[in-house]
């Protein structure tokens, strides 16, 4: 189980203390900024992630399903995304940031929120795939999810299944009372995972459940054929936070779609972080995963306020203290100076664009820029100018900057003559930083409540070292007779850890921090095979005193045990600037091998007193364009914010959830862009609620049609090479799922079409007189030749000939799924932006009657788009319909939180 030292509880109480002093206005800064929305969790810690996403819930096996969702919700199914040769397996770090991972990394991220909630939770492998299960009664049950194929079905007693139930023989109903291994995979799926059920059955909701044969055989194949419970190791690793601060001359703007290099000198790997040395959202045609944010950062460096939102500096005078020379410049000539501006970017950097105006008046004077990605340990000189006088400073970096979510820029300065012939007037850094569009704080239609927190103010150092191959080495302080491997994400061994047998080997690191240092939190992930072994963990604050805080001392699993320990402020010396952590590693025998003990990662995040944190009101914009049936309308709304916590509701008008643009944050009145800005609505118009959807859940009977016959008024489509041949298909059951496969073999008993025209008229024969609660009409949307109904119209009969309304479906109600509903994962790629219903390329629509209506006929007239053809999959017709509203989406806003 996971123990956090500060729970999702305690630091509510932390906000909600912190609120009380937010009433000063300085220059001064605003640290670790919460901007959420009731449309998705909280993804600023492990803890605040899990209690957003399930503290609303009842039930644990509630709350596992929200976890399986948003972590499917949260991610892409293509290659894994790795920084210095290191997977990422962090569920903040990975769901910020990057998004793009395989069955193996999402089980492991789903297993830490499970352990988070103080469940059990173990890896599976499967002879072709990864997936992970949670036991909520401690080891009596267990219970298998799969994010990665977007999937998990019942057992017959309505609970989720394991692994075992569905590999082990089951029979009921469906399967004639025969047992056959499968049984609950192909015939219990959960609704929102299949298409149908049976062995043809697919997983609607997975990447690309057609092209690449998602069926529920497939499927279940996995598991008839045996798999094997990771019974040494967790695969779980956790403790980063997304930090967000903002200073004056600051703004950060997240874009949901990518930018790219447009201007001259730029290079498109600016923009992301490779995955196989290619743009992430060029696997697997996603085109839907990267987002990019835009820090700009802009000092008035002739104004005394702006030393306050230095991070470091020595011997610098400012403009605003001395009128001479360039606004920044040594105090005094003849002592090294410099200054360090800090870029802590929130999410992980891709690139940085630095320029300015420097001044060097003599050959042996010294004015250059330095970079550092390890938290000042290690410094990369990146320009240096040999010429005199006044010199514009254009750099653009990549890899010395990119793959950190935190970066130094020091400016180093050396003169003999006077202290003003050397400085800047000028700097300005614009940083690129690569998001997960699928966590952004995004707006959907209707009623949206946005909220601005704040936790501790305090600024944060991460030092989060590569261990691996000799790596190690760049960032550490000292070491003795350590051995690094040279592959990193072993899990079942140590990648640094004891090089020689029967003595203890250790490493150091140190961090220097320029304030006090208020708290420090290590993470390490252990790992100790034997009772003679050993790994103990110390830090100190001198470098000479160290103290203990872990020992692992047995041969028990896990072999990648986390630690996450906190130092408050008690336990801290007053005036602490410094922290040392050190590993130390033994081994009686099996040094320097895969025996060895030692660690797999380590993390060390310092919280340290800002120069000034006194609350500067903040200025929130949003801009999204909303599709109305009188075309597309580009808004914006923008809130400052002038004490926190804040939350406001913005109202957003259309057909269908908006396409988001951008959300930008600055203090008010400290924009570097000077940007001019308008309080509320951009054309001062409030929509009001009209538009919110109200989802429903629906819990369907037993369908009644299937298998009955029926007439079409019009005969099916030939040209398209896939018609209704044997007039059966509309009933048999079989429903297709998003593709655009329009006559390929696969699709041949799921899906028909018919051309432009006149609306086509299915009447449906039950047999007999049936009570009747409501339908569901599955349509298909291939491509632009064919697409889903304009309208339904649904009419009961007793003889055929005298018809009772009983609803009408329109094309868009698509846009307003049940609350259930999952979308695989091209809904929102943009290759189907120009389609009607976008890459919502199947779909099935619900109608529930107002009343029961009893009747043998069934009338089902669409009626196509204006000069499109259609694709019908399957009409369903049920004996009862349940119709309940929706939980909240997420729990920390829950009072006024959407159900959807």
């Amino acid at each position: 189980m996971i123990v956090f030292k500060r729970s999702a509880v305690v630091a509510a109480v932390v906000v909600l203390a912190y609120t009380a002093c937010l009433s000063g206005k300085a220059d001064a800064g605003v640290y670790n900024l919460h901007l959420t929305t009731d449309n998705a969790p909280v993804y600023t810690d492990l803890a605040s992630f899990v209690s957003s996403a399930t503290g609303h819930l009842d039930t644990p096996q509630e709350k596992c399903i929200a976890v399986w969702r948003w972590g499917r919700r949260s991610r892409r199914q293509t290659s894994c995304s790795t920084e210095d040769g290191r997977l990422i397996w962090d569920p903040i770090l990975h769901y910020n940031s990057y998004g793009t991972m395989n069955c193996g990394v999402i089980s492991a991220l789903n297993m830490a929120s499970w352990l988070a909630l103080g469940y059990k939770a173990r890896y599976i492998q499967l002879g072709d795939h990864t997936v992970s299960e949670v036991s909520w009664d401690d080891g009596e049950t267990w219970h298998l999810f799969d994010s990665s194929m977007s999937f998990f079905c019942y057992n017959d007693r309505g609970v989720v299944a394991s692994c075992e139930e569905i590999k082990v023989p089951q029979a009921g109903e469906f399967s004639g009372g025969v047992e056959e291994p499968g049984y609950y995979y192909y015939y219990h799926g959960a609704p929102q995972c299949i298409t149908h059920r049976g062995k043809d059955g697919w997983r609607v909701c997975s990447d690309n459940p057609v092209a690449y044969q998602r069926t529920l055989l497939n499927g279940a194949s996995s598991y008839t054929g045996g798999y094997s419970v990771d019974k040494y190791t967790l695969h779980v690793r956790y403790g980063h936070r997304y930090v967000l601060n903002l200073l004056p001359g600051q703004s950060y703007t997240r874009y949901w779609k990518p930018l790219d290099a447009s201007a001259p000198g730029e290079d498109k790997r600016d923009y992301y972080r490779p995955l196989n040395g290619k743009d992430p959202d060029e696997q697997h045609d996603l085109h839907n995963i990267r987002g990019n944010g835009l820090w700009l950062f802009k000092l008035d460096l002739k104004s005394a306020d702006c030393r306050s939102v230095l991070y470091d500096s020595e011997n610098i005078e400012l403009g605003g203290e001395d009128d001479s020379g360039p606004a920044l410049h040594p105090a005094k000539s003849g002592q090294p100076a410099h200054v360090v501006f800090k870029v802590s970017a929130a999410n992980v950097i891709t690139s940085m664009q630095i320029t300015g105006d420097g001044v060097r008046s003599a050959r042996d004077d010294i004015l250059r820029i330095l970079v550092s990605r390890s938290a000042g340990i290690r410094w990369t000189p990146v320009w240096q100018t040999a010429a005199t006088g006044s010199h514009p400073i254009e750099l653009r970096l990549r890899d010395e900057v990119a793959g950190v979510t935190e970066c130094l820029v020091k400016v180093e300065f050396a003169t003999t003559g006077k202290s003003t012939d050397v400085g800047l007037n000028q700097f300005k850094l614009k940083t690129i930083t690569q998001l997960n569009r699928r966590t952004l704080p995004k707006l959907t239609l209707g009623s949206n409540q946005i909220r601005l927190s704040a936790d501790r103010q305090v600024d944060t150092m991460v030092l989060w070292p590569a261990l691996h191959n000799g790596q190690y080495k760049t960032t550490i302080f000292g070491e003795k007779d350590v051995y690094s491997d040279e592959e990193p994400d072993g899990m079942y061994k140590a990648t640094l850890g004891a090089g020689k047998n029967g003595v203890p080997c250790e490493v150091v690191w140190r961090v220097e921090i320029p304030t006090d240092i208020s708290a420090v939190t290590y993470g390490v992930v252990v790992t100790n095979k034997s009772p003679n072994d050993y790994v103990s963990l110390h830090y100190s604050y001198d470098g000479l005193q160290f103290t203990e805080f872990f020992r692992k001392a047995d041969g028990d699993a896990p072999f990648d045990k986390q630690v996450l320990h906190t130092c408050g402020a008690e336990q801290i010396p007053s005036g602490a600037r410094q922290v040392f952590f050190k590993g130390v590693f033994f081994c009686k025998g099996g040094a320097a091998a895969y025996t060895m003990s030692g660690i797999q990662d380590v993390l060390i995040q310092v919280e340290h007193r800002p120069r000034n944190a006194q609350f500067r009101p903040i200025e929130i914009t949003y801009n999204w364009t909303e599709h109305r049936a009188s075309g597309d309308v580009t808004r914006s709304h923008t809130r400052l914010i002038e004490s926190l916590p804040d939350t406001y509701t913005i109202n957003v008008a259309g057909r269908r959830d908006p396409t988001m643009n951008w959300v930008r944050m600055n203090l008010k009145d400290a924009d570097p862009e000077k940007r001019q800005v308008v309080y509320g609505y951009s054309d001062g118009e409030d929509v009001g609620e009209a538009f919110e959807p109200h989802p429903k859940i629906f819990a369907w009977g037993h369908n009644i049609a299937l298998g009955k016959p029926y007439i079409v008024s019009r005969t099916s489509s030939s040209a398209s090479k896939n018609p209704d041949t044997d007039g059966a298909e509309l009933t048999n059951g079989k429903i297709i799922a998003p593709t655009d496969y329009v006559s390929s073999e696969i699709v041949q008993a799921a899906t028909a079409f018919w051309e432009a025209g006149e609306p086509v008229t299915v009447v449906v024969d039950l047999g007999g007189v049936h009570t009747i609660a409501g339908v569901r009409l599955s349509t298909h949307q291939p491509d632009g030749r064919y697409c889903h109904p304009r309208r339904i119209n649904v009419a009961v009969s007793d003889d055929g000939k005298s018809w009772q309304a009983a609803g009408t479906i329109e094309h868009d109600d698509l846009w307003k799924p049940p609350a259930d509903y999952e979308p695989w994962e091209h809904d929102d790629n943009p290759k189907y932006d120009e389609l009607p219903a976008g890459g919502r390329l199947a779909y099935s629509y619900p109608l529930a009657f107002e009343r029961p209506l009893a009747g043998r006929y069934v009338r089902v007239i669409c009626t196509p788009l204006e000069g499109r053809g259609m694709g019908i999959s399957e009409i369903q017709i049920f004996d009862q319909v349940k119709v309940s509203p929706a939980p909240p989406l997420v729990a920390h806003l829950q009072d006024s939180s959407r159900t959807r």
